[in-house]
Parts: C-alpha cells; structure tokens; sequence
C-alpha cells in the first residue's frame, strides 16, 4: 500500500481534519510497527491523497494494540463520569492557566528566555472551544466507544487503510471491512456544528428549516476521525468583536504538497510561540495569522537546511485556511460564518540570502498590522489589509495603502512614531506579485515602473514633504524637526484623480511646484544650518513620468508612486542641481 485517498464529501474542513485525523493515526501504526516511511499530504482537487515513501505491511499493524488517538476533555462542568480511571484527561481549565501565564510572559518580554514559563501545549485551545461551545460531551462519547473497540484497534487501522487505498471509498466500506474481520459494527454517532459546520445546534440545515427537529446523525468512524484532526491539529481563538463580546474563529490549515511532520512542526510552533491574540477583533487575527504561519515556514525551511524548498512559494506547501466563525448567542454559539484565507503567493524565497530577506519583510508587515488596532476606529484600515495578505491581488494592496497613508501622516504630525513599509520590503513584495504584463505583444514587469529614475525622484518627493516632514520621532524615538513643511491629504487627491491621465498629471505637476517653492523658501536656510536637505525633483524627472503613464495608465502608477512615497528605506537623497548632502536619516525601524 502506497497511498490512501480521501474524498471531501463536506466541503467545509471537516474534510481537512477528517484527512489529518487519518494520517495521525496511520503515521501511530508505522511508528510501533517500525516501518519507516515517510507520509507526503497531497491535495488532488476534489480529494487529498496521503502518500507514502514506501510501501506499507498492513500484518504487524493487525496486531498493535489501542492508544488514543485524542484525549478526553475536561471543563469545569464536565460529567466524565462514564470515562474511565486510565483514561488521558486534557483538563482545559488547568492548561488554559499555563497558557495565560505564558502568553502573559511572552506579551511583557517579547522573546523566549531561559526563565521562561512552561510553554502551553499546543492543543489548549483547540479543547477549549469544545468545553466553552459544550461539544465536550460528544467529544468524549467518540472516544468512549474507541476505547471500547480497544481489542480490535489494530484491525480498525488495517481497516481504515484497506478501504481508504481505494479509489473515491467511503467510510461505509471501511466499517464492512472492519466487522467482516471482527464481527463488529461501528455505532452511528450525533453530529455537532464544531465538527460539521453546516450542522445547526446539531440538526443539519435542510432539517432545521422543516418542522422535523431529529438530530443529524453519521457515521461515528467520519467523527472520529475529524475529532481526532480537530483536536490535534486545529487553530482556535476566541476574538473580540464588541466591548466584552467574545466569538470563536475556528480554522484548519489546508495542506497542498506537504510532508506530515513539517505540517506538524510548522504547526506547533505556531500555536505555542506565535499565535495572534485575539483581542483586535476577527480581521487582525485573521491577518496576523497568515503573516505569522509565513514566518513559522521559513523558519522551518532556514532551521532545516531544506535548500529544495527556497524556491516555492508558501502556497506551494499549502493552500489556505478554511474556517468557521461561531458567533456568541448568550450561553451558546451558532455558525456565524464559513471562510477561507488565503495565503500570499508572493512570499516566493528562490535561496538562502532571499529566505532572510522575506522575514524581514513579513516583521515589516506583523509590525504594521499591530500598530492598528480595533479599540481605535482602525477597523476599515485593518479589514482593507487582510483583503490583500489573504489573497493575491496587487490592488488590494494599492487599497489598503492609499488609506494607511493619510493615518501615517496623521501620526507622524502628532509628532508619533508609525509602522511603515520599506522601499526594498516593496521591490521584494512586487517582484513576485503580478510582475508580468502584455502590452502590444511585448512582456514588461513592475520593476520598469518602480526602478524608473524619474519616478523613484518623484516617490522621495512625496516621501520628504509628508512622513519625513515636520517634526518627526527618529530611530531612538527622539523629537526631531527637519525645517520641512508637511502636507496633508495628498495621497487621497492623488488617487481621486488617478482614473484620468490628465487630470492626474495636473494634481502631480500642482504637487511639484508646490514642494519646489518650498525647497526654494528653505533650502539656504537648510544648508546654512547643516540640515539635511530635500531632493530637488527636474523636467526630465516629469517627462519619464508622463510617459510611464503613457505606457502603463495612471491608476497604476499613482498606486506605485503612494505605495512608495509613503515607505521608508530611502537613504541619502541625492540632489542632482546642487551638491550633495546627507539627507534626512531614517526615523523609523
């Protein structure tokens, strides 16, 4: 046996953690039986494909005896009364305390130590959700009955596989081989919505809008398994979404072409060390849980030398987040919203030096996002974001910036330090992300645009009349004044006027003679006083931009010239007309 496939009968992740909880019980049987092979999880379309590197001997599995594959959980008001004194208890009121405490410890230092807590284990949440939206109970009943089938684990696991390396099997089948083999029938089970997302307060919707109210019953061999895939490999978080209004966000990440212990450790280390909060409401978890899996990746391919994986993007590994968002109803919760994630095709590493360059790049994303906040009217700023970290599209990007522009001269005028993106975080990020073009039969990339001389003279202009302008905070986060006038509002007239070349020329060429005055009003007064001076912009540098947007629209060089005019990373500015001088330094990390 070579491969066993899983069709996604639930279009929802329950198909996903029906798979994982699979794997995690096959790669048990290789483990006691010594059969070292390794376990690839493959994503095929309309089903997942679990391959092995080498062939599987089904006879030794026959004869292993019962683990469990998940443990029972615990609350505070848990009746485990039926559950056995040998059983393994997953007390979530005790593991959400060392969470806490080490959540709390990570928040106050920033880094692990030495004197750390005890890190948390990396399943307290996913039995916390259960206990909190009162699934423990079933969850418990699914593993009473496999440790009641504990005689027949081995055949259950020769079963499972028997039937899964079939082609589009059901668990139906693989119940048939299991009672030919042993005589005994799997039980059916109740259905609940943490499991089976289209599931209502346990009725399935076809049912709860009739006047039939039957609980949803499947096979219990379908819920196993997803209980044993939810529980160890979910994420879980309850997120904010009003003042002492928490919901539940429940997601399973979707492998596409991943090994089984990559998935694994990529995902432990995330749920232990790097897990958003979420006390900023659903979109910022939402965003920093992708920024984060990101990291967690390429610090596993930079931990594990995996040279062959520095040229694949993170999509490559996996696909996306599925998940549900359980909204709060006084004392339970019901299925609020079924979502996807998606995952940034552009974080693409083709080797070692271009892996380090992606995390700083994706510190520089998790730093801006976590300068918004719900609390503070950012949730329009912070929703446009994830619009464009969950998917692949240039313009969302363009979207979230234009925004995020005027809020970062807002603070820079409030004489604040602000999170910015940086020019060379933006060549990487772009070189990946719809770089290619056809236009009258010729290929171009973004890169003519943003390594333009004319337009990167013309982006610094922008830069040094609105973050770098006035008084700002410098890198030791001291007040600065750079004899510099700021401007407000200029990125929201720019893209007002974006949609004509003309009158987006007009508001560029208006721009210009504005900041050439000013150069012109303190520019001697700046060189008297050894302050770094502006940039002075030329004719040639107007001329190369109106033939960019001649050759490749406006729209899209107005988003460029924002996108960059707002960043940092600069460096000295270099003056063509007069001689050369240090330009303003840079202000923010």
């Amino acid at each position: 046996m070579l491969r066993l496939f899983i069709s996604k009968n639930y279009g929802n992740y329950a198909d996903t953690f029906l798979m994982l909880g699979l794997a995690r019980v096959v790669e048990y049987a290789l483990k006691v039986t010594n059969q070292k092979s390794g376990i690839q999880l493959i994503d095929e379309g309309t089903r997942y494909c679990i391959q092995f590197k080498k062939s599987v001997n089904l006879e030794p599995i026959a004869k292993i005896t019962y683990t469990s594959p998940f443990p029972v959980v615990k609350g505070q008001k848990t009746d485990i009364s039926k559950i056995p004194e040998e059983a393994n208890i997953f007390n979530t009121v005790e593991h959400n305390e060392i969470r806490k405490v080490y959540r709390e410890f990570m928040f106050q230092r920033g880094k692990r130590t030495e004197e750390s807590p005890q890190p948390p284990d990396y399943r307290t949440q996913n039995g916390a959700i259960l206990t909190s939206m009162r699934h423990d109970r079933n969850h418990n009943d699914l593993w009473l009955v496999g440790w009641e089938l504990r005689d027949y684990f081995g055949a259950l696991i020769v079963a499972l596989c028997q039937g899964f390396s079939q082609e589009n099997t059901t668990t139906e089948l693989v119940a048939e081989l299991f009672k030919a083999s042993t005589g005994c029938k799997l039980p059916d089970a109740s259905a609940v919505k943490v499991y089976l997302p289209t599931s209502v307060q346990g009725v399935n919707r076809v049912k709860a809008d009739s006047n039939k109210v039957d609980s949803q019953k499947t096979d219990w061999l379908s819920l196993w398994l997803i209980a044993n895939g939810l529980f160890n490999f979910a994420v879980a978080e309850r997120v904010k979404i009003a003042e002492r209004v928490y919901d539940w966000r429940l997601v399973a990440l979707q492998p596409q072409d991943i090994s089984l212990s990559k998935y694994d450790d990529v995902l432990k280390q995330l749920l232990i060390h790097n897990l958003p909060g979420g006390g900023h409401g659903a979109a910022r978890f939402d965003a920093e849980l992708v920024i984060r899996f990101c990291q967690e990746l390429l610090n596993h391919h930079r931990a594990a030398n995996e040279q062959d994986d520095w040229d694949k993007p993170v999509n490559h590994f996996v696909s996306n987040f599925a998940g549900t968002h359980f909204g709060a109803k006084g004392q339970v919760y019901g299925v609020k919203e079924v979502f996807s994630l998606g995952l940034p095709a552009w974080v693409y590493p083709r080797n070692y030096n271009e892996l380090l360059d992606y995390q700083n790049v994706l510190d520089e994303h998790l730093n801006v996002v976590r300068a918004l906040s719900l609390d503070e009217g950012h949730s329009e700023l912070i929703a446009a974001y994830r619009d464009f970290i969950t998917g692949n599209d240039l313009y969302q990007f363009f979207r979230f910036q234009v925004s995020y522009a005027d809020y970062i001269t807002k603070m820079a005028g409030a004489n604040a330090r602000v999170a910015l993106f940086s020019k060379q975080g933006l060549n990487l990020m772009l070189k990946n992300l719809n770089n290619k073009y056809r236009q009258d039969d010729r290929e171009w990339s973004l890169t003519e645009i943003t390594q333009d001389s004319g337009f990167l003279n013309i982006a610094k202009a922008i830069n040094s009349a609105t973050v770098y302008a006035g008084t700002i905070r410098d890198k030791d986060n001291q007040s600065k004044d750079t004899g510099w006038e700021r401007i407000y509002g200029l990125a929201q007239r720019l893209i007002s006027q974006s949609g004509s070349k003309k009158d987006f020329i007009i508001e560029i060429m208006s721009f210009l003679a504005s900041y050439e005055n000013e150069n012109l009003r303190i520019d001697d007064e700046l060189r008297k006083l050894k302050k770094p001076r502006r940039i002075w912009t030329t004719k040639d540098d107007l001329d190369r931009l109106i033939n960019l947007i001649d050759n490749h629209g406006s729209s899209l060089v107005a988003n460029l010239l924002i996108a960059y005019g707002y960043a940092k990373g600069w460096g000295k500015a270099k003056d063509e007309k007069e001689q050369t001088e240090e330009s303003l330094v840079e202000c923010v990390n």
